[in-house]
């Protein structure tokens, strides 16, 4: 009854509002506590993921790296080959480009921007460059079909053979064999 008593009181009712706020605070501060803990335990990434995000980082450098030449003025090499102190810095800031997110390609085409077209190491295909990707591919189509066409017609003509003479066998006459046998009867009378 005392319960009841307070509760129409309006004591109850007091009380009660301190512990509800009291323990709101003390269940916010557990459930901000339990968020960090469960972020700084969780791994974000697995060494998998970082060592194959690593590869493909080296990957995209190294492509970067051996399609554009170097502009110290040293040798015609790219950036990979050459050993002046410019391709070190050149590596290093294409490797901070790609840590920062930027494309090989946006990054290959603002230094050859930068640069000038003579500083890239592949040939574009395209223009009079387009003949030197073709011009493989018809030489070996046409060397592939001579090729074919020797073999078969070597196919279609009968085989002849050689002799120890050099010239080649016929067939043998009923003359020429009368011949061979008396040559090898004198033989046999001689002896």
């Amino acid at each position: 009854m005392t319960m009841i008593m307070k509760l129409r009181t309006g004591k109850l009712e007091h009380v009660a509002l301190k512990f509800a706020i009291f323990n709101s605070a003390q269940i916010v501060t557990l459930l901000i506590v339990c968020s960090l803990f469960i972020s700084l335990c969780a791994p974000t990434e697995t060494a998998a993921e970082s060592l194959a995000k690593l590869a493909e980082l080296e990957s995209e450098l190294k492509e970067l790296l051996t399609t554009v030449y170097c502009y110290c003025g040293c040798e015609r090499e790219t950036i990979e080959a050459c050993v002046c102190g410019t391709a070190a810095q050149i590596e290093d800031d294409f490797r901070n480009r790609l840590l920062a997110g930027q494309m090989v390609e946006q990054i290959r085409t603002n230094y050859l921007d930068t640069y000038g077209p003579q500083f890239y190491a592949v040939m574009p295909a395209e223009g009079i460059n387009l003949i030197a990707y073709i011009m493989p591919v018809v030489i070996l189509a046409l060397i592939g079909g001579v090729a074919f066409t020797v073999l078969r017609k070597s196919k279609q003509q009968p085989a002849t053979t050689t002799d120890g003479g050099g010239g080649s066998s016929q067939q043998v006459t009923d003359t020429t064999l009368k011949q061979v046998e008396a040559e090898l009867e004198r033989y046999k009378q001689e002896k």
